[in-house]
């Protein structure tokens, strides 16, 4: 019988071989501020890998894994500029339904593992609630407001809108296509769209209910900081490939005769990045190995997000600069894998908000 770290190891050769196979920053350069800012063929890929099916439970249709196995996954297609559409569609949606306790939960949590549900949960910046209100009319609901930061929005087929109603917030699955519902975007630093929705008195059933106010807040936090630790995995896949890349370059680039990996100063340099890379890679074993506990989860998305972040964004502040003047050109790869990770950092929270959560919370103090 196959073991935890069997199917997580099963599961990154599996993306490892996408990748291999993939267009890669090739794909990535082609699809640059191009809707949906994801090959839809590719999507199709992950249908049949089954792969938006990994954090939904069996008893709902899907695989029944954890975050482990998704972010082992996740991890390897950053590497290849991959990983849209999984991280909006199959994390952060297919996890807020999971934890939903309303009437259109399981019908919706069926659909998503063959992708005809792709749920794009609606927030403001920083995983904010968005400016929504909930007005009970004809049996239902009318829904008013907007959702500034809707990763995924201007795809999905459902949007997960948490509403203020007069007893407390709601999570309603509105579809995209419903009268008073307007969808634009802005383009987010890899090229790749983030949806801005507005509700202008969408009205919406009873059965539309993804949470009540019993569950909604709840169930958006514990999604969210679930999708924090996986991203996290994203941003060490993506410290760890610039860090080869500039290896890489290092070992051919000569400046005065020489080789510049055999310059101390740059030695030292890279050697600093690797420690931080490793660091990294405990934050993030740390965050998969308590993010299951509902009681642990917060913190242990808090210091992955946080220090994957931080690590990620200074690998590729450095990387830049041991490439030398070719590091800045549009030409080059590297520049891709930078303009990923500040998008990916910035998702959710970057590193100076999770250290703002963590004080927040007071686990500075303890």
């Amino acid at each position: 019988m196959a073991t935890e770290n069997d199917i997580v190891a099963e599961l990154a050769a599996s993306a490892q071989r996408v990748v291999a196979d993939g267009p890669g920053p090739t794909g990535a350069r082609s699809r640059r501020s191009q809707l949906p800012g994801y090959d839809p063929s590719y999507l199709g890929l992950l249908t049949d890998l089954g792969w938006l099916g990994i954090l939904v439970p069996e008893e709902d249709g899907g695989i029944g894994l954890g975050l482990p196995e998704m972010a082992a996954v996740v991890r390897e297609l950053e590497k290849g500029l991959m990983g849209e559409p999984l991280l909006p569609y199959a994390v952060l949606g297919a996890r807020v339904l999971v934890h939903g306790d309303g009437p259109a939960r399981a019908a919706l949590l069926a659909q998503v593992p063959a992708g005809e549900c792709l749920a794009a949960l609606a927030l403001d910046f920083n995983g904010a609630l968005p400016a929504v209100t909930a007005v009970p009319a004809d049996g239902g609901w009318r829904l008013s407001g907007q959702a500034g930061s809707v990763v995924g929005g201007v795809s999905a087929t459902h949007l997960l809108v948490p509403a203020q109603a007069a007893d407390g917030v709601r999570l309603f699955a509105v579809p995209a296509s419903s009268p008073g519902v307007t969808r634009t975007h802005l383009w987010r630093a890899d090229d790749t769209p983030l949806g801005q929705v507005a509700l202008a008195e969408v009205v919406v059933g009873n059965g539309e209910v993804v949470a009540t106010p019993a569950a909604a807040e709840t169930a958006v936090a514990r999604a969210l900081d679930e999708t924090r630790i996986v991203a996290a995995a994203g941003l060490l896949g993506l410290s760890e490939h610039m860090l080869a890349m500039t290896l890489d370059y290092m070992g051919v680039r000569k400046q005065y005769d020489q080789l510049i990996g055999s310059f101390q100063a740059l030695q030292h340099k890279a050697v600093d990045l690797y420690i931080d890379k490793e660091r990294a890679a405990a934050a993030l074993q740390f965050g998969l190995a308590t993010g299951g506990d509902p009681a642990t989860l917060p913190l242990a998305a808090v210091r992955a997000k946080g220090r994957c972040s931080d690590t990620a964004c200074r690998v590729a502040r450095d990387s830049i600069q041991l490439h030398g003047a070719i590091g800045f050109t549009d030409e080059h790869d590297l520049g891709l894998y930078v303009k990923r990770v500040l998008t990916l950092s910035a998702w959710l929270g970057n590193a100076g908000e999770q250290r703002r959560r963590f004080i927040d919370m007071g686990w500075a103090l303890a």
